[in-house]
């Protein structure tokens, strides 16, 4: 081998050591890159859209729901909230003129959630001329079939304790729940199973109103071409503002004798629209009720004017 092929190869093997350990490892992340010579190459991280079921879920109250439905089937609906709606509504004050208590039915943190209730419980199942009817039935059974329990029992609220706001009034504690409050606590009295329904079925495009007694609350439901046909009783109505509200009552079951050993406590049929002839409720057959709309404005009582003083060193007004 003569001195020009050794030459060669000496210029091959500077070329290749300059490429290994100079111009890779400068290309790769190597030195003047971060990372230490010799070692393999930091991967750059995917840009990907994040997966929203990835992502950590904020504390939420999951409540699930089973009910009989108008055709007697057994439903079933799932409501899933933030933890931070019910203890904000919770913890609002509660405002003692019942004229005001519509209001509560028309929350709007709470309408995507009720949209999603009303979606599962009022589903296009009937696939008659009626089907809007059977639907307005749904959503009152299941009203219906949450357990009447009163203002005044610790029981009957999520943590056992009479809320802090609740109004403390001659005969006793008043306390309307908002739609959702009484779907966490699983229970209510007459105004918070009246409020939920009139949410439900306002959400459903329904001109609702509530129907306040001396010592009850019902639904008023507008329902366009509602007559006696659809069952053997005449229905309740009251005129108001130009429209008829028929009366819908929310709260307990028809009570009706067991047919067998073993039937839950609570067996029986709901109320349908306009029904009061089975009801118990002195008040609703005696009374007119005064009729609340969802839609609450404030107006004050009266109007008081007084003259004002003249101002100190001046005669008259200023």
């Amino acid at each position: 081998m003569d001195r020009q092929d050794i030459l060669s190869i000496l210029t091959g093997v500077v070329i290749v050591l300059v490429i290994a350990l100079v111009v890779k490892p400068a290309l790769y992340g190597g030195p003047g890159g971060g990372d230490t010579p010799g070692a393999l190459p930091t991967p750059a991280p995917a840009v990907t859209d994040p997966d929203p079921t990835l992502l950590p879920a904020g504390k939420e109250i999951v409540r699930e729901f089973r009910w009989t439905a108008i055709d007697g089937g057994v439903q079933t609906a799932t409501l899933e909230i933030p933890s931070s709606l019910f203890d904000r509504e919770r913890e609002t004050p509660r405002l003692p003129d019942h004229a005001s208590w519509g209001r509560y039915a028309l929350s709007d943190d709470e309408r995507p959630y009720l949209e999603d209730l009303v979606g599962q419980i009022a589903s296009p199942r009937f696939n008659t001329p009626d089907g809007d009817y059977w639907r307005v039935m749904d959503v009152l059974f299941f009203v219906q079939q949450l357990p009447y329990s009163s203002d005044d029992t610790p029981a009957s609220y999520t943590g056992g304790a009479v809320p802090a706001h609740a109004l403390h009034v001659a005969d006793g504690v008043e306390y309307p729940k908002y739609p959702v409050e009484t779907l966490v606590d699983g229970k209510g009295d007459c105004e918070d199973s009246s409020i939920l329904a009139a949410a439900l079925l306002s959400l459903m495009d329904y001109d609702v109103v509530l129907l306040g007694y001396s010592d009850h609350m019902a639904v008023g439901v507008q329902m366009t071409g509602f007559g006696p046909y659809y069952a053997g009783y005449t229905p309740k109505y009251y005129d108001f503002g130009g429209k008829r509200y028929y009366y819908v009552e929310t709260t307990n079951y028809i009570q009706l004798p067991r047919t067998r050993p073993g039937n839950v406590d609570r067996w029986g049929k709901p109320f349908p629209v306009g029904d009061t002839t089975d009801g118990s409720i002195k008040s609703v057959k005696s009374e007119t009720p005064t009729v609340i709309p969802l839609h609450y404005i404030v107006r004050p009582a009266r109007h008081t004017v007084r003259p004002a003083d003249p101002l100190p060193g001046g005669e008259g007004w200023w």
